[in-house]
């Protein structure tokens, strides 16, 4: 602008008319930029004043806040420091309380322990004692009533030796020998006994002449009563009841081979034939059921088998004896 005002007045130095008019110009122009100034320049240059007061004042709001934001922040950090100081502080002291609590229920089961081991221990003695004085008792009661049982058997083998035989079995005899052993007066009798016993069980079985010379032997050598007479007795004729029994079944077989029955009549006839013939075995040899076992279980199934059917073969009843 004032190099424009220079230029003026040179020009003006130069020509007075021109001049004049040149000043006009100046004032119009002077005018504008006056008005310029206050309508434009002006409240711009308010406008940026004030634009850059609001920004100052906001920007220090900003750092004011800032500052206390970090205030508060330091703040925190130190509470939350103080707080995990204070969970730390705690976590410790809950680990020694529990750590403390632990060794105190230790301390209490290990002292019952210790208690109950000598209880324990003392009721183990006890226990000990007690049997000790059980068993004793025990071996003296087994002791006391052995002897009663052996005084009692001794009792009732206190009897005639063919009464013996009457209310014995051969089994009685060996479990009353296991009992009194061979130290007793009854021993002896209770040998007898069980020779007895040995050589009647010989006509339970299939007819062996070795076997009945052996039981008759036996026999010779215990007291020689009504009973172990009529044993030797029967001994002495099994082989006559056996070969006795073997010429009946032969003597039946030929009936069979004569005789067929075909309906009830001749059934019952035949059937009444076989009879006869044992009928006359049991009257010629004078056979008893009781004396001889084996014997007894052939004729009697015979008779079952004859019965039922007349005509059914009994070839292997002879096999047999």
């Amino acid at each position: 602008m004032k190099k424009v005002i220079v230029f003026i007045l040179v020009i003006f130095c130069c020509s007075s008319a021109y001049t004049q008019d040149l000043i006009k110009e100046i004032q119009k122009l002077t005018l504008a930029n006056d008005s310029l100034q206050k309508q434009a320049i002006k409240p711009l240059n308010d406008s940026i004043i004030k634009l850059n007061s609001a920004h100052s004042i906001a920007i220090a709001k900003l750092n004011e806040q800032i500052k206390a934001l970090e205030i508060e922040k330091c703040e925190l950090n130190k509470k939350i420091k103080t707080l995990e100081s204070s969970v730390a502080d705690l976590n410790k002291n809950k680990i020694k309380v529990e750590r403390d609590n632990l060794q105190a229920k230790f301390d209490s089961l290990t002292l019952k322990v210790t208690e109950l081991n000598k209880l324990i221990s003392s009721k183990d003695k006890q226990l000990i004692q007690e049997n000790e004085l059980g068993v004793k008792k025990s071996v003296q009661e087994k002791e006391k009533g052995k002897q009663e049982v052996l005084n009692q058997i001794i009792k009732t083998y206190n009897k005639p030796f063919d009464e013996l035989i009457k209310n014995s079995t051969l089994k009685t005899v060996e479990r009353d020998m296991s009992i009194v052993g061979d130290k007793t007066e009854v021993q002896p009798k209770l040998l007898s006994l069980q020779i007895y016993f040995n050589s009647e069980l010989v006509l339970s079985d299939k007819f062996n002449e070795q076997k009945v010379v052996t039981a008759k032997n036996e026999l010779t050598s215990i007291e020689q009563t009504e009973r172990v007479l009529k044993l030797t007795d029967k001994l002495s004729k099994y082989k006559l009841s056996n070969d006795g029994l073997k010429t009946t079944i032969e003597k039946i077989l030929e009936i069979d081979k004569q005789f067929v029955a075909n309906d009830e009549y001749t059934q019952k006839t035949k059937l009444n034939d076989i009879l006869s013939e044992l009928a006359w075995y049991f009257r010629n040899y004078r056979f008893s059921f009781t004396d001889y076992p084996y014997l007894t279980e052939i004729v009697m199934e015979i008779i079952k088998l004859k019965q039922k059917d007349a005509n059914t073969d009994i070839a292997n009843m002879k096999d047999k004896l």
